[in-house]
């Protein structure tokens, strides 16, 4: 079993689901047994919850996503050029 070090370590990738099925289940069994990483975690995933929700009702300023979009594609680029140095 993990301890609440390394349950903290791993706790957002739980919530984003990138976890093993092994870890999966060593978190799982950590947060069962200890209230205050359970508390962590539940406070965790009500505010992502909060946060998809007030998104979704209001949406990103326009300028916003074209921002985040031409970085996405600027960085898509840097890593294409890295892959053909090596």
């Amino acid at each position: 079993m993990i301890n609440c070090r390394d349950c903290v370590k791993v706790l957002y990738p739980y919530l984003d689901r990138e976890l093993s099925d092994v870890e999966v289940v060593e978190v799982r069994g950590h947060l069962e047994a200890c209230g205050g990483c359970l508390h962590m975690y539940q406070f965790e995933e009500s505010l992502r919850r909060l946060v998809q929700v007030r998104c979704q009702e209001q949406g990103a300023p326009e300028a916003f996503r074209q921002r985040i979009t031409l970085t996405l594609a600027m960085e898509r680029t840097r890593l294409q050029q890295r892959r053909h140095r090596l």
